[in-house]
């Protein structure tokens, strides 16, 4: 019995080891993706049978195509190794096979800052096309020149409730001071309006009928009807209409203290064509005086449904689905502001502060400013966040293709200044108008790809992108490529990369070095399986790449096309099978030693009962009086009582 895990566990180990020998042999695995090394074999390559898995099993392979280069006796193997070892082995630097990645530029207008801020070329290149060898990183320079005066887009999105009724006198006269400012600094501007206050549903409003037509405290005061979000004016030049619309605004009022935020965010940001985004520096700016509700608050109102993310404005440019879905969530609103290049700045009072400065983290490319208390400082508070968010500059990508690793590296000042941390982006503070700086972005491949996958590279807030047409090089491009050469089986054999590709493994068995383009490479040949015995010496004798024998036959078919005959594989390989069976051995003799027990206890409790009816039957005690129950009243014959007629004593 204790043989028997001894030769199981020997067996699985062995499995093991031939398991993890043919995944270093398998093309298909090496062909999919590159894997690091084993730590102890970094910088070394794994022996390989062809040029294609050589490239692949490390970035440091080359390949040596020379023919004869490995002595007779020898595996093909030998021909793949690091550089300098096949060159002092003797390979000429000619017959050196090693493909390397490289850098395309296909369109590289220069910098300029244009004129008056238009026509300015801020990010260079603008295309690219990398090609990647797996695990061989390529790294691309990319430029960008802050020019003075850029467009800039400004929305005002602002909080109508109640509480906010003292800042919307404010914000009436907003307008004109606030274009007069921000056309210091840019010679195009427009700005917009919105306003919000929270969904229409208990408990967030209340729905009695005169708190929907007048939800202000006093019926004297003017006061409109509770909305989620309104687009009240699209993004104009005309400061006067602006004053004009925010002038007829109106505050209404909420039950609860978070309001309806998210939701305008949203729209705001979806909504591109209604509010009037220009492809140019696009504003957001956010006030109130309370935090904001997000996803699952609309569960208290009895909306289960997640926001879509799609624009759902009307004709009125009101949000009237607001009831039906739920508020978005924090990802929601920071990836819809981010795929519409919108940079928010949150306006806020000093109770809320905290609360917007946590979440300004989760938004790239956004600011945080305290709100007087009646919006008094609201001007100064945007020409300071847009002076921040201005002046630094962050590089994105688009998201990745499956296996491709993207890294940065900023350089922001002077050689000697220079910012050289690595992360998922590139950024640069306190960047100058007129200033060039340097992101070396770094790309790596650990897949193939069959077709080019496109990249975009875009500085936040700026409408300029950068396309990168990834390609990778996954393959050897042998000039000595050569059907039926001489070289190989008197003429029967593929000539590639200075070694022979016998096509009989392939075509009989689908496994080998060509198994995945044999159709390609042997349509030449005609191959069969048979059950021939061997006959004389004019059949050829190979192993496949797990080491198993075979031997084929080569003749001339009908129309001069090669045939050939392959007989079976000679050893199959009976491990598996027996791991298998010694495996289902165990698995039987547990589950025979459980039913046997389970019978033998099953036996026993039946014999045990029979016993216990057996003893019950044979009580010989009165069933109607209990033997253990003793009585309270205890009887006492006197002895010298006679009865009457009996005699004297």
């Amino acid at each position: 019995m204790v043989a028997l895990p001894v030769v199981l566990v020997f067996l699985l180990v062995l499995s093991r080891g031939e398991s993890e020998l043919d995944a270093m042999i398998s093309l298909s695995e090496k062909a999919t993706e590159w894997r690091d090394p084993d730590p102890s074999l970094l910088g070394s390559c794994q022996p390989t049978s062809s040029c294609r898995e050589c490239i692949l099993s490390h970035p440091s392979c080359a390949w040596c195509k020379q023919l004869n280069f490995t002595a007779s006796g020898l595996a093909e193997e030998r021909r793949c190794g690091r550089r300098q070892e096949l060159l002092a082995r003797g390979c000429p630097l000619g017959e050196l096979e090693e493909p390397r990645g490289r850098l395309e530029v296909l369109q590289d207008q220069p910098l300029s800052p244009g004129t008056r801020g238009e026509g300015a070329t801020q990010l260079a290149p603008q295309r690219v096309r990398v090609t990647l060898r797996p695990g061989e990183p390529q790294q691309l320079r990319v430029r960008f020149l802050r020019a003075p005066g850029y467009p800039v887009d400004l929305y005002y999105l602002m909080d109508l409730s109640y509480s906010m009724k003292d800042d919307l006198e404010r914000v009436r006269q907003l307008g004109h001071d606030l274009l007069v400012q921000l056309q210091q600094v840019t010679h195009s501007v427009r700005i917009g309006f919105g306003s919000f206050v929270d969904k229409t549903v208990m408990p967030f409003v209340s729905t009695v009928s005169s708190k929907l037509r007048h939800p202000c405290p006093t019926r004297l005061e003017r006061c409109q009807p509770p909305f989620s979000f309104r687009h009240v004016l699209s993004l104009t030049g005309d400061a006067k209409a602006f004053e004009r619309e925010v002038g007829r605004q109106n505050v209404s009022g909420n039950l609860d203290s978070p309001e309806g935020g998210f939701d305008a965010i949203l729209q705001a940001a979806l909504c591109q064509e209604q509010i009037g985004w220009r492809n140019v520096s696009r504003l957001l700016v956010f006030t109130s005086d309370d935090t904001f509700h997000t996803a699952g608050d609309g569960k208290l109102g009895g909306i289960f449904m997640p926001s879509d993310g799609h624009c759902h404005l009307d004709s009125d440019g009101l949000y009237r689905r607001s009831p039906e879905f739920d508020y978005p969530s924090v990802g929601q609103v920071a990836q819809a502001l981010s795929a519409a290049n919108i940079q928010p700045i949150f306006a806020v009072t000093s109770a809320t502060l905290p609360v917007y400065q946590e979440l300004s983290k989760l938004i790239p490319k956004s600011a945080v400013g305290l709100l007087s208390e009646d919006s008094s400082n609201v001007v100064q508070l945007i020409m300071d966040a847009y002076k921040s968010l201005s002046s630094t500059v962050t590089l994105e990508h688009s998201p990745l293709p499956p296996g491709v690793h993207i890294s940065y590296e900023s350089q922001c000042g002077d050689p000697e200044k220079r910012e050289g941390e690595a992360g998922d982006r590139g950024q640069c503070n306190h960047v100058r108008t007129n200033q060039t700086v340097n992101f070396l972005v770094a790309l790596q491949a650990t897949h193939c790809s069959s077709e080019p996958q496109l990249l975009r590279l875009r500085a936040l807030g700026f409408s300029e992108e950068l396309t990168v047409e990834l390609h990778t090089l996954c393959d050897c491009n042998c000039s000595d490529t050569q059907p039926q050469a001489p070289h190989c089986s008197d003429g029967q054999g593929l000539l590639q990369c200075g070694v022979c590709r016998d096509c009989a493994e392939c075509g009989a068995f689908g496994t080998g070095p060509l198994a995945l383009n044999c159709s390609r490479a042997c349509g030449f040949l005609n191959v069969t399986l048979t059950s021939a015995p061997i006959l004389d010496d004019g059949w050829c004798k190979e192993r496949t790449l797990d080491n198993q024998l075979f031997f084929f036959l080569v003749e001339e078919g009908a129309g001069g096309k090669v045939v050939l005959r392959v007989r079976p594989k000679e050893r199959a390989d009976h491990t598996q099978t027996i791991v298998l069976g010694c495996v289902g051995g165990i698995v039987a003799v547990g589950l025979g030693l459980v039913l046997a027990y389970r019978l033998s206890v099953e036996i026993y409790d039946r014999r045990e009962f029979r016993r216990f009816e057996k003893e019950r039957q044979r009580l010989n005690w009165k069933q109607d009086s209990n033997p253990l129950y003793r009585s309270a009243i205890t009887t006492t014959v006197n002895p010298r009582f006679q009865e009457a007629g009996s005699p004297l004593l």
